[in-house]
């Protein structure tokens, strides 16, 4: 079983009150318009490489109501970045009070909400970019949006004409920026960051709501404004602009590779 089944994610919203789960969160699961914005949450992973995966659960456990969650898309990417927090037994906890009192009869509205958050678990959906999508040209699909539906848990999309991506010196800095972050986060022994890595990425995510070569090259400079705040704001980073060392050079700089 690769998804959790239909009668599973209606137990789901009817235990969740139409409230995300996460402690102090007010997002609804479904607007009042009818727009479903909440997710399906895993406490323990489903894949191995995923957050608190459990290697001795059965493919049915792990798509079973009790090992999944209704949280709005803000905090279902906190509890999977900040897992020193959110530990499996944290999240056993929160579900447990969320979920505590006793649950609301299902609905026709409620198999509908179900059945919505069901199709958003599985599938990606390519959308918001001027250009076309070609997939395996020629005799390629050709699109100005395309919804996929995958067992794959990647998908390249090609960067449209005018894009960051586009460009192979904005791709470069940024990434080189992206590197710098990294190295500084490697090099702290505090113990304080988990999953820190990735964490720019979903950062990067968070804060442009797509992944960012996909971004007008108009907003390259946001990006990299961004990119050198949270490099300033690492341990070691911190540490050099006390001592005046320069963190990164602007790109006009490094393009002179100075």
């Amino acid at each position: 079983m690769n998804t959790p089944s239909l009668a599973t994610v209606k137990t789901l919203f009817a235990r969740s009150h139409n409230c995300c789960a996460f402690p102090g969160c007010t997002s609804p699961v479904v607007e009042d318009t009818g727009t479903v914005t909440a997710e399906i949450c895993h406490i323990r992973a489903f894949s191995p490489r995923g957050p608190r995966y459990d290697k001795d659960q059965t493919p049915e456990e792990r798509n079973s109501a009790a090992n999944l969650v209704l949280m709005c898309g803000r905090h279902h990417k906190i509890i999977d970045t900040e897992t020193r927090n959110y530990s499996t037994a944290a999240l056993l906890k929160i579900k447990q009070e969320h979920e505590g009192q006793a649950p609301a009869a299902i609905s026709p509205a409620g198999t509908r909400v179900a059945q919505q958050l069901l199709s958003n678990y599985t599938q990606i959906s390519v959308v918001g970019n001027s250009g076309n999508v070609a997939i395996q040209s020629p005799g390629a699909i050709q699109a100005k949006s395309l919804t996929i539906r995958t067992t794959k848990t990647k998908i390249s999309v090609t960067s449209p004409p005018g894009s960051i991506g586009a460009s192979r010196e904005l791709v470069a800095y940024c990434q080189h920026l992206i590197d710098r972050y990294q190295d500084y986060q490697k090099a702290d022994r505090t113990g304080k960051t988990d999953f820190k890595y990735a964490a720019i990425h979903l950062a990067l995510k968070r804060k442009f709501g797509v992944q960012w070569k996909l971004l007008d090259e108009s907003q390259f400079e946001e990006v990299a404004a961004f990119l050198q705040y949270r490099i300033d704001q690492t341990i070691i980073g911190k540490l050099n602009r006390t001592k005046g060392r320069p963190n990164y050079s602007s790109f006009d700089a490094w393009q002179r590779g100075a």
